[in-house]
């Protein structure tokens, strides 16, 4: 009902997914259409036992990052405002269940839920500002399988407990995009997850300095409620937050973008791992480094770097590979790609000093192959590794001075989670 974002025909009805009443605070345990934020305040007596505690409206902000209207005389503008937004509600007082969540992710890619009817407008990009400590459960990385079979991108928050996100999921479920957050400098946020499961990195708001201790400063502001419980008429207002759950919107919101161009050049939509590369590859470098320690991902999501790599360099169903370079001696973590996507990176040799380039860990298939001075191809190339798996080697004893071109080829079934690394 927010004035921001109730007036935007891009606005889906969507659907309430929260099958408790305890949590949903309706009358009955059962999933309905409309997914109003009704709030999820506590009191001292809540059945889960936690604090008292005014609404968050934490559904309403993030939603506002990606949708909100623009000039409409209101608040901001949401980063992907002429994307339509299907909401859906997992989530309300005490939290919220893992079955109703992949149940929510199915459904919002198109896929079948026994119980509701099937979603009639399956999305392209789902953001999911929420998680908690622990592994990824079965059924969550199945339904995240699912919607990425489906063609949908899923971003996830990698969250603020500043730990390593293979902790907390679904951060560290695989197929998915793990979002850091960056604070006003453009470096690591205090609170941010970290860690080799985070693959980018949006604003998250926060403090100017490297700790906690530099004030909240630069939050991101979005549509929210002044009400402390239930939403009232005219009680609308727009709230400064920060976290990873305010960095993932960001990402999905780019994503969306990038899709969007795409379909208005009359060109096919990127699947979830070219989309992936897409972002990450055409990330902005971060202005303050993360410390070696708390890596955050490939960089910055840039909106205009994304859509002008698009515009130029995908046509059909194939995009043109962003050329990625390789520090030497410094290993490139999580890659991935689906099946027959292609990754390419760059290394620039010194003549003389052996120069061995390998990959190693992760899941699936992948060859590799080098050139010097241009892009290999499967067809034409200097060196290659083809062995089963996704442990290659390539060793050149007396390389020339310059640039060798990279690329990993996926094979049957795609590959996940491959660390790639130019060693001289």
């Amino acid at each position: 009902d927010h004035p921001d974002l109730k007036n935007n025909d891009h606005i889906l009805q969507g659907y309430d997914f929260i099958s408790s009443a305890i949590v949903s605070r309706r009358a009955t345990d059962d999933r309905v259409p409309g997914a109003l934020d009704y709030g999820d305040w506590m009191t001292d007596d809540a059945p889960c036992l936690q604090s008292a505690r005014v609404s968050s409206w934490h559904g309403t902000h993030t939603a506002g990052t990606i949708g909100e209207l623009t000039n409409n005389g209101i608040g901001g503008v949401g980063a992907a405002h002429d994307a339509q937004i299907l909401p859906i509600r997992v989530l309300g007082q005490c939290g919220g269940m893992n079955s109703d969540i992949a149940d929510a992710i199915v459904w919002a890619s198109g896929g079948h839920v026994d119980g509701v009817p099937d979603n009639t407008h399956p999305a392209e990009v789902i953001s999911l500002s929420l998680g908690g400590p622990g592994s990824c459960d079965s059924n969550t990385q199945q339904a995240i399988n699912t919607a990425v079979a489906n063609g949908t991108t899923v971003v996830v928050a990698a969250g603020n407990n500043s730990l390593n996100a293979a902790q907390s999921t679904p951060a560290n479920c695989s197929n998915v995009i793990t979002v850091g957050a960056t604070r006003i400098t453009g470096g690591i946020a205090y609170y941010s997850n970290f860690g080799s499961v985070v693959d980018l990195a949006g604003p998250g708001g926060g403090e100017k300095e490297d700790t906690g201790n530099g004030g909240w400063d630069g939050l991101v502001l979005s549509t929210a409620y002044s009400g402390t419980t239930t939403p009232t008429s005219g009680e609308y207002n727009f709230r400064g937050y920060a976290g990873t759950s305010m960095a993932a919107p960001h990402v999905a919101a780019v994503a969306a973008l990038v899709q969007s161009a795409l379909a208005s050049a009359g060109k096919t939509p990127l699947s979830p791992s070219q989309l992936q590369a897409v972002l990450q590859q055409t990330a902005r470098a971060f202005p303050v480094p993360p410390p070696a320690a708390t890596p955050i991902g490939s960089g910055i999501v840039d909106a205009t770097a994304a859509m002008d790599y698009v515009r130029t360099s995908c046509s059909g169903t194939t995009c043109k590979p962003v050329t990625t370079a390789l520090s030497n001696r410094t290993p490139l973590t999580a890659q991935r790609a689906g099946v027959g996507e292609e990754l390419l990176y760059s290394f620039t040799a010194t003549a003389g000093t052996p120069l061995n380039v390998l990959s190693y860990g992760g899941g699936g298939n992948v060859a590799l192959y080098v050139k010097f001075g241009a892009e290999p191809t499967t067809s034409s190339y200097d060196l290659r590794s083809v062995r089963a798996g996704n442990a290659q080697t390539v060793r050149l004893p007396s390389p020339q001075a310059g640039t060798y071109f990279i690329k990993l080829v996926s094979g049957d079934g795609g590959f996940s989670n491959v660390s790639l690394m130019a060693r001289q």
